[in-house]
C-alpha cells in the first residue's frame, strides 16, 4: 500500500485500489480475481474502506473482469447495485473541444473557491455529506488533483477535478449548479482541463460518464472506448 500526500492506492495483480484525503468515494478497478478468492477481496477492500476514512466504494466492472458470473458473486457476497447509476460509458476525446464563449474557467487559487466549489458539488450531487471549515481546509491542504471552476454571474457555476498522467488527464467530479445549466459552464470546465492537458504536452481526456454528463462530452467529440458497470459497497 502507498500512503502518498493526500491518496491511499493498494495496487495487487487481483485489483487497485484508490482513495483520497477527506473524499467521501473510493474505487476498486481491474478486477482480475478467481471465483474462490471474491469473498476475501471483498474483505480486504472493506478493511481499506475504513482505513482511507472514505464511506462508500464503487466497484467497476468490465467484460475484461473476472470471473465469470463476478458481479453475481458480488452482489451474493453484500455490495449492492443501483440502476440509476449502473452503466457508464469510458470515453476519450483526442481533439480539441469548442471553446466557450463568456464563462471565465480555471483551475482554483484559494480556498475560497474551493469552499464555493464544493458548495457546487455537494446540491449538484445531493450526496455529498456536509463538512465543516476544519474538514474543507484539511481538504485542500492535502488535494492532490487540481480542482477548477467555470465563473457565471460572479459565481462558481460548474467544477471538476482532473487527474494529469503522463498520457492524458482524467476528468473527474464534473457538476454544475443547478441554476446555471444549459449555459455552458460545463463545457468550459472540460475545456481549461483540455487546455491544461496540452499546455503539459498529453493532449487527451478521459472520463468516466454516467447517464447525464454523456451525451454533453459526446457533443465534445468523446468517444467511447469501453462500458462500465458500477457497484457499491458502503462502511
Amino acid at each position: 500500500m502507498t500512503w502518498a500526500p493526500g491518496r491511499v492506492l493498494h495496487v495487487t495483480d487481483e485489483y487497485a485500489f484508490a482513495a483520497d484525503f477527506g473524499h467521501t468515494w473510493c474505487a476498486v478497478e481491474g478486477l482480475r480475481l478467481r471465483g474462490e478468492d471474491v469473498e476475501r477481496v471483498v474483505g480486504e477492500v472493506d478493511a481499506l474502506v475504513r482505513r482511507s476514512s472514505a464511506e462508500r466504494c464503487s466497484w467497476w466492472l468490465t467484460e475484461r473482469s473476472t470471473p465469470d458470473g463476478l458481479e453475481e458473486r458480488l452482489l451474493d457476497a453484500g455490495l449492492t447495485k443501483h440502476d440509476d447509476d449502473y452503466l457508464h460509458a469510458a470515453m476519450l476525446l483526442t481533439r480539441e473541444p469548442p471553446a466557450v464563449e463568456g464563462v471565465e474557467a480555471r483551475r482554483l487559487r484559494t480556498f475560497e473557491e474551493f469552499a464555493e466549489a464544493r458548495a457546487v458539488a455537494r446540491e449538484a450531487f445531493g450526496n455529498l455529506p456536509a463538512q465543516t471549515d476544519e474538514e474543507l481546509a484539511a481538504e485542500w491542504e492535502h488535494s492532490v488533483d487540481p480542482t477548477y471552476g467555470a465563473w457565471l454571474d460572479g459565481r462558481i457555476a460548474a467544477v471538476g477535478r482532473a487527474t494529469f498522467t503522463h498520457v492524458g488527464a482524467y476528468l473527474i467530479g464534473g457538476s454544475t449548479a443547478p441554476w446555471a445549466r444549459g449555459r455552458g459552464a460545463y463545457r468550459a470546465v472540460v475545456r481549461a482541463r483540455w487546455d491544461d492537458a496540452v499546455a503539459a504536452g498529453t493532449p487527451l481526456l478521459a472520463v468516466g460518464a454516467g447517464p447525464m454528463s454523456r451525451p454533453i462530452l459526446e457533443r465534445l467529440g468523446f468517444e467511447q472506448v469501453l462500458q462500465y458497470r458500477r457497484l457499491e459497497s458502503a462502511r
